[in-house]
């Protein structure tokens, strides 16, 4: 049994591609919050339960199962260092791009920024003020440490998806070719030799919201850059300009002293904004 968060279909079907040995049942945190008292009462009959880590905390009691264990899920901010997560009331607040808002374009908006202005901030000399250029290798050495953690050692895996395309939609989603991968890393470690296949499942995590890489960022970390962002369960794109048009006007909804990014995010939205007031503060000639 798989038991996970917007990654667990993609990780159970991994697992079915690379073994034909094992019959694998799956069922997201949200399903099984919702039916805890029937998984409880299954969850004993499963030679191996596999969970995320967050699910040992608050869900139920893990102790009848036969084998636990636990793969994680990535996080992963280099490709996407503008990403926090906001709160409103001090409530997690969903914007134009579901859970995903922009710290440049929330930190103008409470400085009273307007749209046009917001978006010239959208360059490479205030991305360096703001730290997102050099966030790799810090970034790529908690990740591997995390797995490791958990007796995974995804370092051969993360050092293939790095010299592909970014592997990430977003700080906290990654795209089906990672998955898969650690899946394969987890029943190496099982003591199952999986299939050798180059077949990834079908990826169901791109119909959420998916950051683009910034062009300024994309050409430091040899990826492709854009400005057009993929919205919750849509198909269409949209701009820069209209995304900062419907930040501002989800914002709009609160006082701004009500809007702040999730304390995650605090020192690093502090950086962001002594960029702007520095970028405010340089007289332009006209």
């Amino acid at each position: 049994m798989v038991i996970s968060n917007a990654q667990t279909h993609n990780l159970a079907n991994s697992l079915r591609l690379l073994s034909n040995d094992i019959r694998i049942d799956h069922a997201d945190v949200w399903t099984f919050g919702a039916n805890m008292a029937q998984y409880r009462e299954l969850l004993p009959n499963y030679d191996r339960v596999i969970i995320h880590p967050h699910v040992e905390r608050g869900y139920c009691d893990f102790s009848a199962v036969r084998q636990l264990s636990r793969i994680p899920s990535i996080k992963f901010d280099a490709y996407h260092p503008d990403i926090c997560f906001v709160l409103a009331n001090d409530l997690p607040f969903d914007g134009a791009m579901g859970a995903y808002h922009s710290m440049l374009v929330l930190a103008a908006y409470k400085a009273g920024l307007s749209i046009e202005k917001t978006r010239a901030l959208f360059r490479r000399e205030i991305f360096e003020r703001c730290g997102f250029l050099d966030r790799w290798e810090g970034e790529r050495q908690q990740l591997l440490d995390h797995f490791a953690e958990y007796g995974l050692d995804i370092t051969a895996p993360f050092r293939a998806w790095s010299r592909r395309e970014c592997f990430m939609y977003g700080i906290d989603h990654s795209k089906a070719r990672p998955i898969h991968d650690i899946a394969h890393v987890f029943l190496q470690a099982c003591g199952i030799e999986p299939h050798q296949t180059d077949i990834v499942p079908a990826d169901t995590i791109m119909t959420g919201s998916c950051f683009p890489v910034y062009p300024e960022i994309g050409e430091v970390l040899g990826v492709e850059g854009s400005y057009m962002f993929k919205r919750y369960q849509q198909y269409r794109l949209i701009s820069l300009e209209h995304f900062i048009e419907l930040s501002f006007a989800a914002y709009a909804q609160f006082s701004t002293e009500n809007i702040k990014p999730d304390s995650r995010f605090t020192e690093r939205f502090e950086v962001v904004q002594s960029a702007i007031a520095e970028e405010a503060s340089v007289p332009r000639l006209m």
